[in-house]
């Protein structure tokens, strides 16, 4: 808390408006800063969790204050006073400048086509490209649920604070407004949908309830006692669980061997799953799964996450005091310490971009896949120089390796759209880790690095002796960041899991869909990107504080609670009710009518979240229903089904793009649900030059999502193309890493480096 973290003796002053600039002023508090708020968020205050149950009021507003102080006196006096500015989503500045940098979070920017338009967590992602995929094939397509496009702004926030932080004392300049869209931080949600599309050149439809293609099983299933996530993908993982299933024959089948196969037989792999559960309990599956080594977790509810005791142990989940109510929700997944050190490290001259406030430097990245990668993308974006290590035999798996002869002869292993997207601006080196001299040349890198950073499971950088413990012995000022599934060190830290997995135990599920569902997925892997970003803040909150005092640290992440904050809402609720809360589909407990409505045109749908009373009189003034104007919220949800019947036949004679553009220009909260590709063209994103243009041998043009953050108005350029696979090592080895030139051949020689992959893996 205040004081006790890497932000100690920071001063932040937050200008109440919105979750995201809450949650980012809360964030900063969780890493020790002094966070003092002005005004309160009357919607926020008001709120219930539970529609008509005054003991649910005002919890979200007290959950997201939690840590920080009311601001007494004039805003713009104690701005100038402070080193961090916050400004809420629709808060205004109170004209005065902080010392360090100002934090202005608003749904589409300050400028562009949309720039007025307004803005919610259904909005934002709908324009995002991450609700159409979701849901039955009929549709509508499923919200992810409340919140998720807020947190992701406010922890993007935290990233531009500390950015600015880290900026200042290393490079100087004067005071930064740091400017943060809530719609550009969440388009990384769909990138791995955008890269797949272009890379396997067809589209990728909405498939089903908790079914995203080509996945299969991605799914949750009622067992004994409990619902169970399964997420299956390797040829082992598919015939392992078959056989804990007692059906060999099917462990066996040459049509069932990979996700491919799979996805054309989902209805009967589904109902062979259904058909087995119910014979354990879900917690007796998920420790067979973690003895076998296959993606199987609990899918928890409210009451399991409250007592969940790996939550708690790890301080995840913690009990504080709402306004004279002790309730248990979750806490900052950002973690980081204030180890003493023994003084702050010397600055560095002045980059030559603005934007490059991370410029000097240099992380050793071992992650591989999304979530460690996004994180090291952002810094590479922000100017650090990113050495990505891999290996012939061990290629980074988002290249998605093919291992024959004939693959390989045509760089098959360099097509990746998705690898090529999180890995721009980056440098690769080959080092075999399953040898000695590998992991002597590994050692060697991270001697000349700042920071560390891999995702890999629990315990596997320890066997290579490249964990903590090996890589901080005589370095008291390395920054070491561990992304697994649910950290090291727990009961469950054995677990394999992927992206959906990682959604799956973190319980959101549970408060998704409909009543007579089950738990309902929102998203093919949404672990991995939020873990990115929440990995992102960690690293440089643990950067900032060594460079005020010179000590490193470890930081021992988990995907899982980073997912954590966006079930805050269920837990609240369940601490004061004592009651599951009720599922809403696509509903909201403080907006009405909120949904998506089918539009004219094949899946075309339009999304609509009325924030107040006066967003429903000119909604309803559009539908021609005055007679239903003047109801307030409660109103509006008692007479939800006669609001849905207008609304809908509105909605089904105009192209969603149209009618939500009619909304907007009165008022009230609306988009175009798009599709993946439809986000990576929106005229919008367009205009702010949000979108970066790569082109790079082997994969041609592609159009990447850019980083979701204005330095002083500029956008940071493009640092480079994503590497190709060690073409970066003759070049470390001989500059930053200082080894002759004979060593580099020697290893070639040797196969210890290599440059494309190898026969270790099946390849000739």
């Amino acid at each position: 808390m205040a004081g006790r973290g890497p932000l100690d003796g920071i001063e932040v002053v937050e200008i109440a408006g919105g979750v995201a600039g809450a949650w980012c002023g809360r964030l900063l508090a969780e890493l020790g800063a002094t966070v003092r708020r002005a005004g309160r968020d009357p919607a926020l205050a008001a709120r219930e969790e539970v529609p008509g149950d005054a003991r649910t009021r005002g919890l979200l507003d007290a959950w997201l204050n939690d840590g920080k102080s009311a601001l007494e006196g004039d805003p713009a006096e104690a701005v100038a006073r402070a080193d961090l500015l916050v400004i809420g989503e629709e808060a205004e500045a109170p004209g005065a400048t902080p010392r360090v940098a100002s934090v202005d979070l608003s749904w589409f920017g300050g400028d562009g086509p949309a720039a007025g338009w307004r803005g919610s967590d259904l909005i934002a992602l709908a324009l995002a490209g991450i609700v159409h995929p979701a849901g039955p094939v009929d549709g509508p397509p499923r919200f992810p649920g409340d919140l998720q496009a807020s947190l992701i702004g406010g922890a993007t926030g935290v990233v531009a604070a500390l950015a600015a932080l880290l900026g200042q004392a290393r490079i100087g300049g004067g005071a930064r407004r740091m400017e943060v869209s809530i719609l550009e931080a969440c388009m990384i949600l769909g990138e791995l949908q955008v890269a797949d599309i272009q890379w396997l050149d067809r589209p990728l439809h909405r498939v089903g309830l908790n079914r995203f293609t080509p996945t299969c099983p991605l799914s949750i299933h009622r067992c004994r006692e409990g619902w169970l996530g399964v997420t299956l993908i390797t040829p082992a993982q598919w015939q392992s669980f078959c056989r804990m299933l007692g059906r060999p024959d099917l462990a066996e089948d040459p049509g069932l061997q990979t996700v491919y196969q799979r996805e054309h037989r989902a209805d009967e792999i589904e109902a062979f799953i259904d058909a087995n559960l119910p014979a354990r309990t879900a917690e007796d599956w998920a420790a067979l799964g973690r003895a076998e080594k296959v993606p199987l977790v609990v899918v928890p509810d409210a009451a399991g996450l409250i007592g969940h005791e790996v939550f708690r142990a790890r301080g995840a989940v913690r009990a504080f005091d709402a306004d004279g109510r002790e309730v248990v929700a979750p806490a900052s997944p950002q973690r980081v310490g204030a180890p003493a050190g023994p003084g702050a490290l010397p600055g560095v001259d002045a980059p030559d971009h603005p934007t490059a406030l991370l410029a000097g430097l240099r992380v050793a990245d071992f992650s591989m896949g999304w979530a460690g990668p996004l994180a090291t993308r952002i810094m590479a974006d922000l100017g650090a120089e990113v050495v990505k290590v891999e290996a012939g035999r061990y290629p980074d798996w988002w290249r998605a390796v093919q291992w024959s002869p004939e693959a390989i002869a045509r760089h098959q292993y360099e097509t990746s759209c998705r690898f090529c997207a999180v890995n721009r601006g980056k440098k690769s080196v080959s080092f075999d880790l399953s040898t000695e001299e590998g992991r002597d040349l590994a050692k060697g890198l991270v001697a000349v690095s700042d920071a560390v950073i891999e995702n890999h499971a629990a315990g596997v950088m320890d066997k290579l002796t490249l964990g903590w413990a090996d890589l901080s012995r005589g370095r008291d000022d390395l920054v070491m960041v561990s992304m697994s599934a649910f950290g090291a060190g727990n009961a469950l830290s054995e677990t394999r899991a992927y992206g959906s997995t990682l959604e799956q135990a973190s319980g959101m599920p549970s408060f998704r869909g409909l009543p007579d569902e089950p738990p309902a997925m929102g998203h093919i892997a949404y672990g991995d990107p939020i873990g990115g970003i929440y990995g992102v803040g960690a690293m440089l909150a643990a950067l900032y504080h060594r460079q005020r005092t010179g000590a490193g640290q470890w930081l021992n992440l988990s995907h899982v609670e980073a997912l954590l904050p966006a079930t805050a809402p269920a837990m609240l609720a369940r601490s004061v009710t004592g009651a599951e809360p009720a599922r809403r589909g696509n509903g909201h407990a403080a907006m009405a009518p909120h949904g998506i409505w089918r539009a004219k045109g094949a899946d075309a749908w339009l999304a609509v979240s009325v924030r107040d009373d006066g967003e429903w009189r000119a909604l309803a003034e559009l539908l021609g229903r005055a007679d239903l104007a003047e109801l307030d919220l409660a109103g509006r949800m008692a007479r939800g089904a006669e609001i849905d019947t207008a609304l809908a036949a509105w909605a089904a004679s105009r192209a969603s793009g149209d009618a939500a553009e009619a909304l907007q220009a009165a008022d009230v909260c609306a988009a175009p649900v798009l599709d993946a590709p439809e986000s990576m063209v929106w005229p919008h994103l367009a205009a702010r030059d949000f979108y970066l243009y790569t082109e790079r041998v082997h994969v041609g043009a592609q159009r990447q999502v850019g980083l979701a953050l204005r330095i002083d108005g500029q956008r940071a350029p493009l640092r480079g193309v994503a590497p190709f696979l060690g073409g970066d090592t003759a070049e470390v080895m001989a500059g930053a890493m200082a080894c002759p030139p004979e060593l580099f051949d020697r290893l070639s020689a040797a196969g210890i480096i290599a440059l494309r992959p190898t026969s270790l893996r099946g390849a000739a």
